[in-house]
């Protein structure tokens, strides 16, 4: 792997610079140079298109370049698309005259010296105003959102025949929905024999309606159609098929509320998240599929938490607690049972909210303790207590829909509500749920509405995301893996099935790039010589 860089400088005048440049990554570099002739049928110099041999195919950068003393005409083959909905479809005829157009010649004069320099190959024509990159839209969806909590998608096709416990294949109605290293999903629930969920990873496609699987994955149990007889979400003819989009850093039913698979998609404890599907999305059985590319963003929920109401206090602030006396809080977080009496103990000479040994500390030795604690309703429940804009926060460590703190007095243990600086229960404010950052913010000055472009993470183009988290997405699957917040949930927003989304097109009248590139010479008397040089 080696790096490209690109740079063009465009000076005019003494004073005046403008610097374009660019940089990718490449395996291999294509050149070639030919002589072309002045006759109406152009010379072909390169295919590009997916089922050529060319090298060219998924070029980063192409030059095409003029060496000649006279002008040369270039044509550029492209697949011509259409409307038709919320989809983009190839076109297939011409409309008012059922002649096929499903090309089109984009035909580019260049004079002697000349050069043009493209930076993708990905370019297609369409017969209307519209974008060819808009078919379809997701806007802040989580995967809760998509199917009623359920980390799986809607079904994607049938089994075809009974799944045995010691097969390796899969007969299903319709391969062309998935890719090799697909993770997939039979049966729907979790403890019930007869539509227990297992996942498996496709390792080849055999045909159009066998898949080669690695069964019984991430902690999941392997399905037997003679045990799974649910004839909708068993292993059964006629059950159905899903795309799991769980986080497969941990075993598939880490983050499931109940046996139904409800659950929340989230990353982990470290931050990472890493899916083989983006929530279902883009996976058609025909062309278009994929998702846009540069389309992607996801946000992540802010972390829910209550405050004391307090004001001015800095960790020299007296508490005005007892020294060396126990006291308890009630505390309930992200929704679950309610932790009673979690006590700490105030120290012999240190009451104040900071410092060693302050009061915050001891609170906040007190709650690690029960995260690590099995048994505890706090396990592994984080919770932080800090000074935060002068008062005191019990902020929640997950940052899913359901991040939540609320205190209360304890059940017997002292309180230290109302006593000293701490406000009484009743004074203490009301508790803030997680919720997701804004698209939009209005600046102090003008009240301008601007993108607010620090929370979100968002795809380059290339297949890289960046900003809020990092990590990469891959186009044609909708695979994720990134590294973002903690035991964060996100949304996304992304563009599919489009003229413009997925990998490089299979099918030769499907084609969303630069098919074939061609040129003639201008002059009658004279032939010229175009140079192609590509960086893939």
């Amino acid at each position: 792997m080696a790096k490209l860089e690109a740079n063009l400088t465009v000076k005019a005048g003494q004073d005046k610079e403008y610097l374009c440049s660019m940089s990718n990554d490449y395996t291999e570099v294509y050149s070639e140079i030919a002589k072309v002739d002045n006759s109406d049928g152009f010379i072909q110099l390169a295919s590009l298109a997916k089922t050529n041999a060319s090298i060219l195919k998924g070029s980063k950068l192409l030059i095409i370049k003029n060496n000649s003393p006279v002008g040369v005409e270039v044509q550029l083959k492209i697949t011509e698309y259409k409307n038709n909905s919320d989809i983009d479809q190839y076109n297939l005829l011409d409309l008012g005259t059922g002649v096929p157009s499903v090309y089109r010649y984009i035909n580019y004069v260049m004079a002697a010296n000349q050069y043009i320099v493209l930076p993708t190959q990905y370019l297609v024509a369409y017969n209307g105003a519209v974008s060819a990159a808009n078919a379809k839209t997701i806007d802040n969806k989580g995967g809760y959102d998509v199917n009623s909590g359920k980390l799986y998608s809607a079904a994607v096709t049938d089994i075809k025949a009974k799944l045995e416990n010691d097969a390796t294949t899969l007969d299903v109605d319709d391969t062309d929905f998935f890719r090799v290293g697909d993770l997939i999903q039979v049966g729907s629930t979790t403890g019930t024999t007869v539509s227990n969920i297992e996942i498996m990873r496709v390792t080849s496609i055999t045909d159009a309606d066998t898949l080669v699987v690695e069964r019984g994955l991430y902690g999941s149990i392997t399905a037997d159609g003679d045990a799974q007889t649910d004839s909708t979400n068993g292993a059964v003819v006629d059950a159905k098929v899903y795309f799991p989009f769980f986080n497969t850093q941990e075993k598939y039913d880490k983050y499931h509320d109940d046996a139904n698979a409800v659950g929340i998609v989230q990353t982990n404890s470290s931050g990472r998240y890493t899916s083989q599907n983006l929530f279902g999305y883009g996976r058609s059985a025909t062309y278009p599929t994929g998702i846009v590319k540069g389309s992607f963003a996801m946000k992540f929920y802010n972390s829910g938490y209550q405050e004391l109401g307090m004001s001015g206090v800095t960790p020299n602030t007296e508490s005005g607690l007892a020294a060396s006396t126990a006291y308890g809080i009630n505390i309930t977080v992200d929704g679950g049972s309610t932790f009673v009496d979690l006590t700490f103990t105030t120290d012999a000479t240190n009451t104040k909210f900071g410092g060693n040994n302050g009061v915050l500390g001891k609170i906040q030795s007190a709650l690690d303790t029960q995260f690590y604690t099995t048994s505890s309703n706090l396990f592994e429940k984080g919770v932080t207590v800090s000074i935060v804009n002068g008062d005191i926060r019990f902020t929640s460590t997950n940052r899913t829909r359901n991040s939540a703190i609320l205190l209360a007095t304890p059940g017997s243990a002292t309180t230290p509500f109302g006593v000293g600086r701490v406000p009484a229960i009743g004074s203490v404010q009301a508790p803030i749920s997680g919720k997701l950052p804004d698209d939009t913010v209005f600046d102090n000055t003008n009240y301008v509405e601007t993108k607010n472009q620090g929370v979100f993470a968002y795809d380059d183009g290339k297949g890289n995301i960046i900003g809020a988290a990092t990590g990469t997405i891959n186009y044609e699957t909708g695979a994720l893996d990134f590294t973002g917040p903690a035991n964060g949930e996100f949304v996304t927003s992304f563009n599919y099935d489009s003229a413009h989304s997925g990998g490089l097109r299979a099918d030769t009248i499907k084609e969303n790039t630069i098919s074939n590139i061609e040129a003639r010479s201008m002059n009658s008397k004279i032939n010229a010589e175009v140079e192609i040089l590509g960086f893939v």
